[in-house]
């Protein structure tokens, strides 16, 4: 049985279902409700006025300082300060809802509409992954488990030790229970979640766009590198062979300005999320040996390594497009090309010298993303997180 070849809305369908757990519809569906819209709209209010009301008392307690009384603690704002930074630049980058869809739309009038078509592009080859797509749940699942462990060691203490202990996922909120009514702890509860659901949901639903962008990229210059080396161009069709090329030609100049909007949307919040998931990795490091491995512990342990696969997944992709851009330049000298007219030659020849600049995904123009860009990165955290330990101890 014949494989089903995925449409362009099936790639663009993770992204803005992830979205859709807050309440942020980036396409603008049409074939919503009015009824479902409004909810989601609604919906979507509460979830940043409470992640709001969390920020504005994380900035209270800091200025305060008098509940911060703990390298623990002081640890522990500084992976949520830095977390947060991240989240809320990520969030930034996706309220650029018109540059979003336009890049959308681009990108989808470009992708191959028969099956033929789609078959030659091999567009399920370059679909997501079920590992990847498991990656996603996972990511997801990790940082609910951050904020419901907390719940379940009062539920495992009020078991064990017929204590319920009223524990909650962020320091900031402060509940007595000897003091303040139940309804109290359950709104902070409510609050811890619907502010958590905004972090971790514009952290990973922004690279997932970022992601499905590149990959639509890389898999127009994969099909372009394939179809050169497969073309034998002669002189008894030199009109078609010129006519080829110079869609080619076309085509390689219209990825680079789709590359370059990418960049553009993306590239901010690119630059400052390799800082600061550097600086979260570093200071959730160093609370988990602080802490040992509780339940909290493994919690985090499984979200540095959610967070290290999601970067390396931006830089991998960044590299892709770097060595297939940098790969076109091979397949039009390499392919067979002695028997081609000496127009052919010349529109082969401009293929080539535009090759030699490398497309890349770039963070502002001050670094090209890519494996090695991990490997700096990884390197940066390891120093930091050695620093850290030894000004602890």
């Amino acid at each position: 049985m014949k494989s089903v070849q995925r449409s362009y809305e099936n790639f663009a369908a993770v992204p803005s279902t992830v979205f859709r757990l807050m309440g942020y519809n980036v396409l603008d569906a049409p074939d919503e409700t009015r009824t479902r819209r409004l909810v989601m709209w609604l919906y979507r209010w509460i979830c940043t006025c409470s992640h709001v009301v969390c920020v504005g008392f994380m900035i209270f307690r800091m200025l305060e300082m008098t509940t911060i009384d703990s390298v623990s603690l002081i640890i522990r704002y500084a992976t949520l300060v830095t977390y947060v930074i991240n989240s809320d630049t990520k969030h930034a980058t996706a309220m650029q809802r018109v540059s979003i869809q336009s890049l959308n739309r681009k990108l989808a009038d470009l992708y191959p509409k028969s099956a033929i078509q789609r078959a030659y592009y091999r567009v399920n080859e370059h679909y997501w992954s079920r590992s990847f797509l498991a990656m996603i749940f996972f990511y997801i699942g990790s940082s609910i488990m951050v904020v419901i462990g907390p719940i379940l060691q009062s539920l495992v203490a009020y078991f064990t030790q017929q204590q319920f202990t009223y524990q909650h996922c962020y320091p900031y909120f402060i509940y007595n229970p000897e003091q303040q009514p139940i309804w109290i702890y359950v709104g902070i509860y409510a609050l811890e979640w619907l502010h958590s659901t905004h972090m971790v949901v514009s952290n990973i639903a922004t690279d997932l766009w970022l992601l499905c962008f590149q990959v639509q990229i890389c898999m127009h210059f994969s099909c372009m590198i394939r179809s050169l080396e497969e073309y034998q161009p002669n002189l008894t069709h030199e009109r078609d062979d010129k006519h080829f090329l110079a869609q080619m030609v076309n085509k390689h100049e219209y990825l680079v300005l789709l590359q370059n909007d990418l960049n553009g949307i993306f590239g901010g919040s690119l630059l400052l999320s390799l800082i600061t998931t550097a600086a979260v990795l570093c200071t959730v490091s160093v609370y988990v040996l602080i802490q040992g491995l509780n339940l909290e512990g493994i919690t985090y342990v499984v979200f540095i390594g959610t967070s290290c696969m999601q970067l390396f997944l931006v830089c991998n992709h960044g590299q892709q497009v770097l060595d297939l851009s940098a790969d076109i330049g091979h397949a039009a000298y390499n392919h067979n090309w002695h028997n081609a007219s000496i127009a052919y030659k010349k529109y082969l020849l401009i293929i080539i010298i535009r090759a030699q600049k490398p497309v890349e995904l770039s963070a502002m123009g001050y670094m090209p993303i890519s494996r090695d860009t991990f490997k700096q990165m990884m390197s940066v955290t390891y120093r930091g997180l050695a620093m850290i330990r030894q000004m602890i101890e």
